[in-house]
């Protein structure tokens, strides 16, 4: 195949780190390297000769127009490319690159650029749009001291044409460690301060300098900054949009929300379909407590979908991340099934987001709908990360699903000894007999040295396991052994002893709990409900997808614990105690019995206000209504228990 006429031209200085990864993904799809070197101590030219470059040694003046200018003096080919030694190409080829050469009156190409940033490579990134391949004219150009650009040069032409090319540039150099190791933001406040000091009114640098302080966080800075340039900068330039999105969001995180909300107007009218301008007009909306305004303009940004083709965006705007808030806002419209809607097609936009899965789990329990849960976990387990299958699979324990357990347990990227480990918890919790022999898949792992890492894990279950089986001597045989990893257990083995005086830490009582439920030791389970004092430990600030396994409990368990609430002569004065009483309700009326609620209670609940106790005591009168009136009065739509899911998330 024919190599493409183009020139790759580069300014460069001590980039070993990333010179390789750079030119190695044009391999094939240039004809010719420049690079100008601005005072390499590093072995950058070593690496650049290995791939044919030809260096150009120039001195660094602190103007990258003025360099990049020089590499282009030098190119020969008919189309130039230009890159960063921190980017690299992503996934070029030559079939994708001839008919753009071959365009007769395009003169140059926006490309998408995508800059990783935050912590991780390749997880959050934000992307804008580029000419960075042009055709080589000594008519062509930068201009600008820094963010220098080419743009302005190609217009100036006679039918000077940029078109776009989804030929995407992946740049590392916004990650954290590499803003800090060349210390970029205060390098380019210096080079732009310099620029304005010689050109004060200059709107370019001026959105430069707002743009730099919106970026280190300093947004009151930047809204002074940014703010005139709504009226200054001139329609027709490629900024304004990003102008009016981080003008709105500085004044917002500034505290002023009026003047912030009317850019986010302004703006959502000029750019109506800039699906980070709407996001982001949502979350003031949502904020300000205006529920269907922002699901209004979460549907538009939907309706966009991904416009990062033409505006500045970041990642999962108009496609998961919109998803998942909006999924969020209908949550709290109480609309359940567009918001299962919602999350579910931010996981088939990204099947390993795992904020999505965290919402979609509990939601889908909750409403009853596993067996959509379960296929959706069917069709995208390979796809699933290790950090996403660790929530998946402590949920899958919680709501007892022996189903999506075994389907969680064939996931091919699990540890073999989480999956052994999973798969002896199933076996046991199959058993229809409960002896000692039942716990021999779950021993046999202790003995393999593969399984060390996840000792205090299985051990946990041995423990729990014994309890349900109700055998002393081999549950206190697991609990000396478990000691060492959870000293704490030792008061959790007091507490079920009946020791009412003693307390034991929230995580121990969390831990405990969820591994006898997830065992079906009821019985102990109740004895920790019953002997564990104090109002720190709240059954309703557990994972939800436990409040499920815990109401799908068998019945007489539940009764017993309705029972043990009310003995407890329970007290309402944080909307935290608004939400134990829901969680009781729920049970309740899982059990086809109504709660005990007296008078003064009642009047505790609305004394503590809020939309928990709101909410909680008119699904309450409604069901005493339905029970008086039952051809009268339509039953809820609403379950109890995904009303629990909202009270419990205020």
């Amino acid at each position: 195949m024919t190599t493409p006429d183009i020139t790759l031209c580069m300014i460069i200085k001590n980039e070993a780190n990333h010179l390789e990864k750079c030119l190695s993904s044009v391999c094939g799809l240039v004809s010719e390297i420049i690079i100008a070197d601005t005072g390499s101590e590093d072995n950058s030219k070593e690496i650049a000769q290995r791939f044919g470059a030809k260096i150009i040694d120039i001195p660094w003046e602190n103007d990258f127009t003025k360099a990049r200018n020089i590499s282009l003096e030098y190119a020969t080919s008919a189309w130039v490319l230009v890159l960063d030694a921190d980017e690299a190409v992503d996934h070029w080829s030559e079939n994708l690159l001839q008919p753009l050469l071959g365009a007769e009156y395009i003169h140059g190409y926006w490309l998408p650029i995508i800059h990783y940033v935050g912590d991780i490579p390749e997880a959050d990134f934000v992307t804008d749009h580029v000419c960075r391949l042009f055709r080589n004219d000594k008519r062509i150009i930068f201009r600008g001291s820094i963010h220098e650009e080419i743009a302005s040069s190609i217009w100036e032409l006679p039918a000077g044409e940029i078109a776009y090319a989804d030929l995407r540039i992946l740049h590392y150099g916004y990650l954290e460690d590499e803003l800090m190791r060349k210390n970029k933001y205060n390098r380019n406040l210096a080079l732009i301060n310099n620029g304005l000091r010689l050109q004060p009114n200059h709107l370019f640098l001026r959105y430069a300098l707002g743009a730099e302080y919106y970026q280190q966080g300093q947004y009151k800075e930047a809204a002074e900054i940014l703010l005139p340039l709504l009226t200054d900068a001139p329609a027709p330039s490629g900024y304004v949009s990003d102008i009016y999105l981080k003008t709105a969001y500085a004044l917002q995180l500034c505290g002023r929300k009026q003047e912030a909300e009317e850019v986010f107007r302004t703006g959502s009218g000029l750019f109506p379909d800039f699906t980070d301008l709407l996001e982001s007009y949502a979350l003031l909306l949502l904020e300000q407590g205006k529920l269907s305004s922002a699901k209004h303009f979460l549907e538009k940004a939907l309706q966009s979908g991904n416009t990062a083709h033409k505006y500045p965006s970041s990642s999962g705007s108009g496609t998961y991340r919109t998803e998942l808030l909006a999924g969020r806002v209908c949550e709290k419209l109480y609309q359940y099934p567009d918001a299962w809607r919602h999350y579910e097609a931010a996981v088939q936009h990204k099947p390993d987001y795992s904020e999505a899965w965290k919402e979609l789990v509990p939601l889908s329990l909750l409403s009853g709908e596993k067996a959509q849960l379960r296929a959706l976990t069917h069709n995208h387990l390979h796809s699933l990360s290790p950090d996403t299958l660790s929530y998946l699979l402590p949920a899958a324990l919680n709501a007892r699903d022996p189903e999506w357990q075994a389907e969680l347990s064939t996931a091919s990227q699990l540890p073999s000894s989480v999956q052994a480990a999973l798969l002896a918890i199933l076996e046991i919790n199959n058993q229809p007999k409960h002896h000692l022999q039942t716990l021999a898949p779950l021993e046999q792992l202790l003995h393999d040295p593969s399984h060390l890492s996840n000792r205090s894990f299985v051990l946990g279950y041995l423990w729990a396991f014994s309890c349900r089986i109700g055998d002393t001597e081999s549950a206190m045989r697991w609990l000396v052994c478990l000691l060492p990893y959870r000293p704490g257990i030792l008061s959790i083995h007091h507490i079920l002893a009946g020791n009412y005086s003693l307390k034991a830490d929230l995580s121990d009582l969390n831990y405990t709990a969820q591994l006898l439920l997830q065992t079906g030791a009821w019985n102990s389970l109740l004895a920790l409900y019953r002997h564990s004092q104090g109002s720190s430990f709240q059954w309703s600030s557990l994972p939800q997808p436990l409040l499920y396994g815990l109401l799908e409990a068998p019945t007489s368990i539940k009764k017993q614990w309705c029972s043990i609430y009310v003995s407890k002569h329970p007290q309402y004065h944080t909307p935290a105690d608004c939400t134990e009483w829901h969680l009781y309700a729920a049970i309740a009326y899982s059990c086809r019995e109504m709660p005990i609620l007296p008078v003064e209670d009642e009047a505790a609940l609305r004394r503590v206000g809020g939309a928990t106790a709101a909410v909680s005591l008119a699904y309450y009168k409604l069901q005493l209504a339905a029970e008086v009136y039952p051809q009268g009065i339509p039953s809820a739509h609403i379950s109890s228990a995904l009303l629990l899911r909202s009270a419990s998330r205020t």
